[in-house]
């Protein structure tokens, strides 16, 4: 700045110091002089003698307003940070305490609302269902299946069987398939087919496929493939033979097939298909017995055709 009496007036001017008289002055002399006659920058600060120094709350503020960050971020103390440290620790041990003693302790809500299933075949045919894991049952005339746990809560499928049916046990390792209160012994399963029929005369289960394990009391009996099973009362043991499985369950196709049967198990097995006749064997044929198929569902047929074998009727209705 070249005119010292700008100069002096515009420091004035800075501080407030001048008068109306001088400011009038001041004014009349920035509107004549030249471009290169005006203060720069770095001369008016400098006309400014005055300090001034911010406190640090404020210089916190206004850098944090700029950057986004902490111009002196906060140091917490040694003995201070062990102390968080060691808080937030403990809640969270007590929260894992907490959650772990929820699943290890919770109640197990069992549905209330689950009653045993019953699949019934009063008709004079083979009847078909299909369990809810997927396992499939026919179920032979007068036979009747009922389901007595949930297949979806609880650790085994358990059913209770009354009369004949065939199994097709759907595979499931964690949960084994169980045929109880049936008869002489119970049918322990994971996924396989056999036949299994219990009457009052007799239980007998024919093994098509897989393996299962039948138990009477403390007595246990694995059986295979192409194996039937009973349970002899007299000798209080298993007894396993080998069988024609197909022959076994041909009932399913509507067909009872029996080879060098006795008549008299014969006469036994149609009373279970038709009860409500009370078929009679004549005494004569007490000892005779019969190869070939009957046809399940027709009574009059079945009749017809051992008398025909016979020449003569052997069998009559009480």
């Amino acid at each position: 700045m070249n005119d010292p009496k700008i100069a002096s007036l515009y420091k004035k001017y800075v501080l407030g110091e001048l008068n109306a008289q001088e400011k009038a002055i001041f004014l009349d002399l920035l509107t004549s002089c030249e471009i290169d006659e005006l203060p720069n920058l770095e001369e008016i600060i400098a006309l400014d003698e005055r300090g001034f120094n911010l406190d640090t709350s404020t210089s916190d503020h206004i850098f944090y307003a700029i950057t986004g960050t902490e111009l002196n971020p906060r140091v917490l103390p040694i003995w201070k940070r062990t102390k968080l440290l060691v808080s937030i620790a403990a809640i969270l041990l007590m929260v894992g305490f907490i959650f772990l003693f929820s699943l290890v302790f919770r109640p197990v809500h069992r549905d209330s609302t689950f009653t045993t299933i019953q699949y019934f075949n009063p008709t004079k045919f083979v009847k078909r269902v299909i369990l809810k894991d997927g396992t499939k049952i026919s179920l032979r005339q007068g036979a009747r299946v009922a389901v007595i746990s949930d297949f979806d809560r609880d650790s085994l499928r358990k059913v209770v069987l009354s009369g004949e049916a065939f199994f097709e046990v759907a595979k499931d390792p964690n949960k084994a398939f169980l045929v109880v209160n049936s008869g002489d012994f119970d049918v322990r399963v994971l996924g396989t087919a056999f036949n299994l029929a219990c009457t009052a005369q007799q239980t007998r289960l024919v093994l098509n496929h897989g393996k299962v394990q039948v138990k009477h009391g403390d007595q246990h009996s694995v059986i295979s493939p192409g194996q039937q099973v009973d349970y002899d009362p007299r000798q209080k043991q298993f007894s396993v033979v080998a069988i024609d499985t197909s022959a076994a369950s041909n009932w399913k196709s509507d067909f009872l097939s029996f080879n060098e049967v006795p008549l008299s198990q014969i006469v036994d097995d149609l009373n279970n298909l038709y009860p409500a006749y009370n078929l009679e064997l004549i005494d004569s044929f007490q000892t005779k017995s019969f190869t070939g198929y009957l046809p399940a569902s027709d009574l009059e047929k079945s009749l017809k055709i051992l008398n025909t074998a016979f020449n003569q009727t052997i069998i009559h209705k009480k």
